[in-house]
């Protein structure tokens, strides 16, 4: 189905939200106390992850219009799912690091990692998130997200931005110790 931008752009702010929430889940349960993880720039939402579900959601479009076999589509939707998010979290964390000096994960204690920013065990869970999410996640959102009216899907985009920039900037002027101002 072909989405348009305002549908991408709210399928973007509920993975990030959505990866926020799997991510304080999972480290809850490895840390057996409640954990709650935040994003770099914003709490609570973490881009990377609202980009790879919209990423994941396109491969596995494509393979499905592509490929007449249902078993071929998703291993290859997976496979590429699988390839094209554990490249985009490189490049992710290895640009934060670069140019904020900051390390958002670190993989260095897992076998089969790659300078500490990827690593294999993530990469294989990122293929079971895919299959999750194009498979049950997905399609429950996306009857959910197209049977909202447009001008309610507009304010709510327009609302919800404006709080993450805004949460964005202040925890950047935190980061770097730059007083707010003063009017």
């Amino acid at each position: 189905m072909q989405y348009t931008i305002i549908d991408s752009f709210f399928f973007f702010i509920i993975y990030g939200f959505g990866g926020c929430l799997l991510e304080s889940s999972y480290g809850t349960f490895v840390a057996k106390k409640p954990t709650l993880r935040g994003g770099f720039l914003t709490n609570y939402f973490c881009p990377l992850y609202g980009l790879c579900g919209v990423l994941i959601i396109q491969i596995f479009t494509v393979t499905e219009i592509s490929i007449n076999n249902r078993f071929n589509s998703l291993l290859l939707a997976t496979i590429g799912s699988i390839l094209a998010v554990t490249l985009l979290e490189y490049i992710a964390g290895l640009s934060l690091d670069k140019v904020f000096h900051h390390k958002m994960w670190d993989y260095s204690y897992s076998p089969f990692n790659l300078q500490s920013y990827i690593c294999l065990d993530f990469s294989l869970l990122w293929g079971i998130v895919a299959l999750l999410l194009s498979s049950i996640i997905h399609p429950i959102i996306e009857i959910a997200v197209i049977s909202l009216p447009d001008n309610f899907k507009y304010i709510s985009i327009v609302f919800i931005s404006s709080l993450l920039f805004i949460n964005a900037s202040y925890n950047l002027r935190m980061f770097y110790h730059i007083p707010s101002f003063k009017l």
